[in-house]
């Protein structure tokens, strides 16, 4: 099988693991810890025994950590339903991460520099 092929089939691979992981969370996940959480990306490794989410959550910092403890901690439980979902010999290891989007980086500093603006008036 050729590179080309591998990366397709990864690609849709992820597209499917991202919209199933998706799907549990808005269904199957009652953790109050856990708020509004958007998948932003799925990075699937070559074996694809394991699988990196990338959120983007709402709130402020202890929010969004708390978010990340309640899927931390949930992890197994989604694997469980992704292995009656997919139709793979082996459910990937889910593993969640924040998304360091540089562009909710360059949106905070605008909004410190308005409020430091605010403070000089």
């Amino acid at each position: 099988m050729s590179f080309e092929n591998q990366n397709r089939r990864n690609l849709k691979f992820a597209s499917t693991l991202k919209h199933q992981i998706n799907e549990i969370l808005q269904k199957e996940i009652s953790d109050p810890r856990i708020g509004f959480v958007t998948i932003t990306n799925i990075r699937v490794s070559a074996d694809r025994r394991h699988v990196t989410v990338y959120v983007s959550t709402l709130g402020n910092e202890e929010k969004q950590t708390e978010s990340l403890k309640g899927l931390a901690n949930a992890s197994g439980y989604i694997r469980h339903l992704l292995s009656k979902k997919l139709e793979t010999r082996f459910t990937p290891e889910v593993e969640f991460v924040k998304d360091e989007n540089p562009g909710n980086r360059i949106e905070e500093i605008l909004k410190e520099i308005e409020q430091d603006k605010g403070k000089e008036q």
